[in-house]
């Protein structure tokens, strides 16, 4: 019946879209993968495919869960509804196959890709399979201990009460509740519009699916608040300065041959320092100034990377170096338009949660009206821009993950390079996007409450999640989306009174090196 919930398009767009996600990623692989990992190394392959697959699906389900209640007529009951894809069970699919992913493949590919290379496959199956066995004992032990104490929804109730009477009773003379049981007199005791009820706390024991997504999402948040805080600025921030500081001219031969002298020369210099690094591992073993000079020289090394790129950018060569060159530069005009988008994004992202997440009653829908007139326009007008508003957080994730690793030596650089990825810094952030795919669902699903009215997501994340024992605070008093805010307005001050000055810094450094004679 038409309205009831049956939309078998739904299907057929899943089937699809899945197929198209496997076949990107797999192009990606493809195309970013080091040469020392060609045609070797299958099994993290398989993996990185699978998290990316995952990852992009999890936050498409957003879209997914939209149409397939609105499938489902208005007028028409929940309960009635003959649903196309039984949704909550996909979300609990999708959460307890990405926790699996995170805690137990991804570092378990991990072990076994960097295991000793002399030993046998097997040996390093079973050197990877007790780091990982020993990580799946301590976990399952936490969350267990964690859930058996804690795993409870508290629902806040008010309490409603009435005494009995025989139905012979005259009821159009009564004014007032039926006295309870014990109680002194009648009152109003059972009149929610007259009474004072009494709160009390509901408490019922959750699922363990919705606890394990309740305890990724706060990780996830934890890393979301630091990667996307600073990418969300950041991002677009970047690609405008990229555009606006491109090279305008192609440099001579004899400067090229000059500039690529200079970056053999600190090449040889980063690689005499590895050797040193290497001599004293052996020596002293790996105390913490070792660790802080490998960090160091690692983000050396990338910076000395992107030096390099950028001599081969204003010097193409190959057969037809002048359309190189056009292309180069129309790159960068399409660096500055999707930055520029990026800044309205963000713009809308910051306005969106202070009109309608912060403010209560909330001063305006926003982009929940924005969405439904897509919709009323084109059926897939509003899903694909929901989807798109999502899929933004997680470039910023990752935009976020470089800015911070390179520029404070946080974590250990993992960059994404065209023919120069190694399987390691695939896992990594193949495990970075799955973890903070969480949060950004999370996220989507509260901020769109209105857009995603009585979707499967919503009813896990805004009932049982935000009433979850020990956790509810978090969520229900919006602590990790201030400090998201926080963050994103810490960025902005920092590129606005720091940025530039660094920017011009950096091109002041290039310029004198490139003036600079090299004997």
């Amino acid at each position: 019946m038409a309205g009831d919930g049956e939309n078998w398009f739904l299907i057929l767009i899943t089937l699809v879209v899945t197929g198209l996600a496997i076949v990107g990623n797999l192009y990606l692989l493809v195309n970013y993968q080091h040469s020392e990992d060609r045609n070797q190394a299958w099994f993290p392959k398989l993996v990185v495919i699978s998290g990316l697959t995952l990852a992009e699906l999890s936050v498409l389900m957003l879209p997914l869960d939209v149409g397939n209640r609105a499938a489902c007529a208005q007028e028409i009951a929940l309960s009635a509804c003959n649903f196309t894809m039984p949704m909550k069970e996909l979300w609990y699919t999708i959460y307890m196959t990405m926790t699996i992913l995170i805690t137990v493949i991804i570092p378990f590919s991990l072990f076994y890709y960097e295991g000793d290379s002399d030993k046998t496959c097997i040996g390093r199956w079973w050197d990877a399979s007790k780091w990982v066995l020993a990580t799946v004992v301590v976990l399952t032990a936490t969350v267990g201990i964690a859930y058996g104490i804690a795993g409870y929804v508290d629902y806040t109730v008010e309490e409603l009460s009435s005494g009995m009477v025989p139905l012979s009773t005259n009821f159009a003379s009564m004014t007032q509740c039926i006295a309870p049981d014990g109680a002194d007199s009648t009152g109003d005791l059972c009149d929610a519009t007259q009474a004072s009820p009494r709160e009390e706390t509901w408490s019922v024991r959750t699922s363990f699916p919705v606890y394990v997504m309740a305890l990724a999402a706060c990780i996830g948040w934890i890393l979301f608040i630091l990667f996307a805080g600073v990418g969300m600025v950041a991002m677009p921030i970047d690609l405008v300065l990229d555009c606006a500081h491109f090279p305008r001219t192609i440099i001579s031969k004899t400067e090229y041959v000059r500039r690529a002298r200079e970056i053999h020369l600190k090449s040889k210099d980063l690689e005499g320092r590895a050797k040193e690094l290497h001599s004293a591992q052996t020596a002293d073993g790996k105390k913490r100034a070792w660790k802080k000079s490998v960090k160091k020289l690692n983000q050396e090394l990338v910076l000395l990377e992107e030096e390099e790129q950028d001599l081969a950018e204003v010097y193409p060569q190959g057969e037809n170096p002048e359309h190189a060159w056009v292309f180069t530069v129309m790159l960068y005009y399409v660096k500055g338009a999707v930055g520029v988008l990026g800044i309205a994004v963000s713009l809308c992202w910051m306005l969106h949660i202070i009109l309608y997440m912060f403010v209560n009653p909330p001063a305006s829908p926003f982009l929940n009206d924005l969405f439904i007139e897509l919709d009323s326009v084109f059926s897939l007008f509003g899903t694909t821009a929901f989807a798109l508003f999502c899929f933004y957080l997680l470039c910023c994730v990752i935009k976020g993950n470089v800015k911070l690793g390179l520029n404070f030596v946080f974590v250990t650089v993992h960059p994404m390079k065209i023919g120069a990825t190694l399987m390691s810094s695939f896992l990594f952030n193949v495990a970075l996007i799955d973890l903070c795919s969480i949060a950004v669902i999370q996220f989507c699903a509260t901020a769109f409450d209105g857009y995603a009215n009585e979707t499967s997501i919503q009813e896990i994340f805004a009932v049982e999640v935000k009433s979850l024992r020990g956790l509810k605070v978090l969520f229900a008093h919006n602590v990790f989306l201030y400090c998201f805010v926080v963050m994103a307005f810490l960025t902005a001050a920092y590129l606005i009174f720091y940025g530039d000055a660094a920017a011009k810094k950096s091109r002041r450094a290039r310029a004198a090196n490139a003036a600079a004679i090299t004997v």
